[in-house]
């Protein structure tokens, strides 16, 4: 089941339970572009990240949906629709190639059936992703361009140095026009932070980063 037995929300619940998502997943690989589930889509279950990365958008409009996070290694979703039987209220796409853990609905309820006790390793999961949410709009509201691109770099180069993203998809990130973002890129550049290649940014020296993460 490695990475996501040392990484992310697993890391954090019973040995019990563990061995159990480990018995009852199922891997699935998507190719960069591939839909593993659209927003209005019944829910088949969650799924957890163990290579790769995905695209997280919300249809906020009609023309065009909103890109909200790019999630890394150790980041699971699906449980908001699994656990209230109400349809995808996001769209979820690999944004490399990737590989996910699946666990179908069918296996989980079946489980919770017989131990219902691991609701509480659930409702943990659901803590997580509503944490994550509070902190994404808190930041959006209150810290700089640039203490919020630091953030962003901090957290995709969480498990890796090189991130595989764009400087356009970066600006979708982090909700900011295509120009502001470069520039910020450019500036961080410059003092040694990151560097920037074709479809990737390395970061150099976090501190940097981190010295800039709560600026408001």
């Amino acid at each position: 089941m490695a990475p996501l037995d040392s990484v992310g929300w697993l890391t954090t619940q019973p040995k019990e339970f563990c061995e159990w998502v480990e018995r009852a997943g199922r891997w699935r690989t998507y190719d960069p572009g591939q839909f593993i589930y659209h927003a209005g889509d019944p829910s088949d279950g969650i799924y957890g990240l163990a290579e790769g990365s995905l695209r997280v958008t919300f249809p906020l409009t009609a023309k065009e949906a909103v890109v909200i996070h790019r999630a890394e290694i150790g980041f699971w979703v699906g449980d908001n629709a699994e656990f209230t039987g109400r349809s995808r209220l996001i769209s979820l796409m690999a944004g490399t190639k990737s590989r996910l853990l699946h666990l179908p609905s069918s296996a989980i309820s079946a489980h919770l059936n017989d131990v219902p006790d691991h609701w509480r390793c659930f409702y943990f999961l659901s803590a997580i992703n509503t944490a994550a949410a509070i902190v994404h709009l808190s930041e959006a509201l209150s810290l700089t361009v640039r203490a919020r691109m630091c953030r962003q770099l901090l957290r995709l180069a969480t498990t890796t140095q090189e991130v595989e993203i764009t400087q356009d998809e970066l600006a979708e990130l982090i909700g900011v026009t295509r120009a502001t973002s470069r520039r910020c890129l450019a500036d961080l550049a410059d003092q040694g932070a990151i560097e920037i290649f074709y479809r990737k940014v390395r970061v150099l020296d976090a501190d940097v980063l981190q010295s800039y993460e709560d600026e408001q």
